[in-house]
């Protein structure tokens, strides 16, 4: 969908191949050119390339291409992909093999200049006896300037992998860092951990837990984790506010912007002083939009411009085991950085 009124109207441009309602995506913008990686409806994650044209205000599927698995009997599920310092493109998913019934995230790569994808002899998760489906797994490539970083789940918990941008492309990371011993639960937006990486390297990682709204931050000088810090605006105190799918973006400097919904409304909370303390600037509220906002999902462009365009789909109604699919939404807004209070 595209729209050119900052979301008032919207227009469908293409379908990408072989997609359905399960279908998740990933994808890099360079000038007028995205890369978007996804999964698909048989099973095969897929690569395509869209062009975007200022002068017609169109976007063209320019080529797509499979992406590599080990096998037929595996599903590739929730696909991530970054490009490092290096020119080096990664991709990682969720490998699920019917075959055995094992469950693992499986990481790939493909060396700058090259046509050709190697399976890095690292995966994580590794794991049977679960139905696909009710376990949490997931996870996000994050490019840092050093390196390359992988943020995933396995069942109720987060971790963090990283590995530096010398060595064997396909070798061994590092150890994992668990970032959250989590709630077991079955919410589909739990694993929707969001990162952003500002100019001076810091990575920044938001995600929810059990109604709860957390961030922490990677220093780029050390390299290391701060604390876990709870953010205010919690299910804790107000019971109706259910964060889910919290989003980061850099603001350029030392600005972060981190959303989140909040009910049937959006918080959104600003650090100018690289995440020390955040500011709850500006709060969307959709008092003339009935729906049901409890698994609601949020979205801003983690490298704006001056102005943040934001966007959160919601459903008209819950999910009823039926069948019937509920009407999906959308609405948009749009907000500068500012430090006035509005939040509670």
């Amino acid at each position: 969908l595209h729209s050119t009124d900052d979301g008032a109207q919207w227009v469908r441009q293409l379908v990408l191949p072989v997609t359905d309602v399960n279908s998740v995506s990933d994808g890099v913008l360079t000038g007028n050119t995205l890369t978007v990686v996804y999964q698909c409806s048989d099973g095969v994650a897929r690569l395509s390339t869209l062009n975007y044209s200022p002068s017609t205000r169109t976007w063209s599927l320019a080529s797509t291409s499979k992406l590599p698995r080990a096998s037929t009997s595996i599903a590739a599920v929730n696909p991530s992909l970054a490009v490092d310092a290096d020119g080096n493109t990664w991709l990682a998913y969720v490998q699920e093999d019917s075959s055995s019934g094992y469950v693992m995230i499986a990481l790939y790569v493909k060396p700058a200049g090259s046509t050709t994808w190697s399976r890095s002899s690292q995966s994580y998760g590794y794991s049977n006896a679960v139905p696909f489906g009710s376990d949490k797994r997931s996870a996000r490539l994050v490019s840092m300037p050093e390196g390359i970083g992988l943020m995933y789940s396995v069942g109720p918990n987060i971790y963090w992998a990283e590995r530096p941008l010398t060595g064997a492309l396909t070798s061994t990371w590092n150890s994992s860092v668990l970032m959250l011993s989590g709630t077991a639960d079955r919410d589909p937006m739990s694993s929707h951990f969001s990162t952003v990486v500002d100019g001076q390297g810091n990575v920044y990682a938001a995600y929810t837990d059990s109604g709860v709204l957390y961030l922490r931050i990677r220093s780029g000088g050390t390299r290391q984790w701060s604390a876990q810090t709870r953010i205010t605006g919690n299910s804790t105190t107000y019971p109706s506010a259910n964060p889910t799918y919290a989003q980061l973006a850099w603001l350029g400097g030392t600005r972060i912007a981190l959303i989140s919904n909040f009910g049937s409304g959006v918080n959104i909370y600003q650090s100018n002083n690289s995440g020390t303390s955040w500011v709850c600037t500006t709060r969307a509220v959709h008092t003339d939009m009935p729906g049901y906002f409890d698994d609601a999902r949020v979205e801003i462009p983690a490298f704006p411009g001056s102005a943040v365009q934001a966007l959160q789909q919601y459903q008209a109604f819950p999910p009823s085991g039926d069948g019937i699919v509920p009407p999906q939404y959308a609405v948009s807004f749009s907000f500068a950085a500012s430090t006035t209070s509005g939040c509670q």
